[in-house]
């Protein structure tokens, strides 16, 4: 529908398509393996991430789901070849961050939100804020926090 038309516009508006990739593509699905051990450090704390602009949480989440994405293959290629597997504390760290990252942007969601309804009471001389609230609550919630839906969720603006 023309909503879902005005979503995708306004996400691109937000992120250019041309500055998604942020590596070669001749690597192939090479890029989704990594050879040797990595160390890993701590996950990205909400303390820290609450600091960072929205660009950058969008950015470090796709750093994230690649990173996310690699250790699911590499974890898929050593079942395969039943080899031990010793990614798990980073795998463990990446989904945290993911995690955080998606409380951050919810947040700040709110925050916008409340703000909206300080609006409305004021524009609408309204007593309580349920009142201000019942004029936004209208739309349907979104299910994921993050500007990203899932990949069932974006092909319904694809189609």
């Amino acid at each position: 529908g023309r909503g879902a038309g005005r979503a995708l516009g306004a996400i691109r508006k937000i992120i250019p398509m041309k500055k998604l990739h942020s590596v070669s593509m001749r690597r192939g699905l090479d890029e989704f393996f990594y050879s040797g051990a990595v160390d890993a450090g701590s996950s990205w704390s909400m303390k820290y991430l609450r600091k960072k602009s929205v660009d950058d949480l969008h950015k470090l989440w796709f750093v994230l789901l690649k990173e996310r994405n690699m250790l699911y293959t590499k974890e898929w290629y050593c079942e395969k070849n039943k080899l031990d597997f010793e990614g798990r504390e980073r795998m463990f760290k990446v989904r945290k961050s993911m995690g955080n990252v998606k409380r951050v942007l919810a947040e700040r969601e709110q925050e916008a939100l409340e703000k909206v309804v300080d609006d409305l009471m004021e524009e609408h001389n309204l007593e309580h804020r349920s009142e201000a609230w019942k004029l936004i609550s209208r739309k349907k919630k979104k299910r994921y926090p993050h500007p990203y839906p899932s990949i069932p969720e974006a092909m319904k603006y694809i189609r």
